[in-house]
């Protein structure tokens, strides 16, 4: 179906900005060339800020056209573990790798924390299909707005703060302006 083209289209872009992010830094050592850095971490964010717009037409999907996820069994309670795990270890990374000041590694984390709150609306449309018989659809998709609204919003503020701080650092690094 068009959701699942959409949401695979959302993760092989996150994959293609993961392979650039590893590839940066197994050709170039961490923090030998920071202006380099700057740049591909720019890239990356301005992908991240363009591949929201999939995210938005996903929730537009799940809302318009009752889509999602259906685990069976108990395999809802793996991926709910897997999502919760995977959230809490990006914003975690995020915080440790902040203090390395890697640009590029920043953005690696950056980039798995969008990952994994999609994840998250994943798991709630899941949740929503195995355990909401008694909620109504509107409050379901009440929900799922917020959810997809916050995840989005989320993405965006953190694809253009590091845009912002990208550029402001690459002309520090090039003309010494601030």
């Amino acid at each position: 179906s068009y959701w699942f083209m959409v949401l695979a289209v959302y993760y092989v872009i996150m994959a293609v900005m993961r392979y650039l992010l590893v590839r940066y830094v197994r050709i170039q050592k961490i923090g030998t060339d920071i202006l380099s850095e700057w740049k591909r971490s720019r890239i990356c964010a301005c992908i991240l800020l363009l591949i929201n717009l999939s995210l938005s037409g996903a929730v537009l999907m799940i809302l318009y056209q009752s889509k999602g996820y259906d685990y069976p069994g108990v395999l809802i309670y793996v991926m709910a573990l897997y999502t919760f795990y995977s959230t809490i270890h990006a914003i975690l990374d995020i915080v440790k790798y902040r203090k390395m000041g890697s640009p590029v590694m920043s953005t690696a984390k950056i980039v798995s924390l969008s990952g994994a709150l999609v994840s998250m609306l994943n798991l709630e449309t899941a949740m929503f299909a195995q355990f909401g018989g008694d909620m109504s659809p509107e409050i379901q998709r009440i929900f799922i707005i917020l959810t997809g609204a916050g995840i989005s919003i989320t993405v965006v503020t953190l694809s253009v703060m590091l845009i912002v701080r990208a550029t402001k650092e690459i002309r520090r690094e090039k003309y010494g302006l601030l």
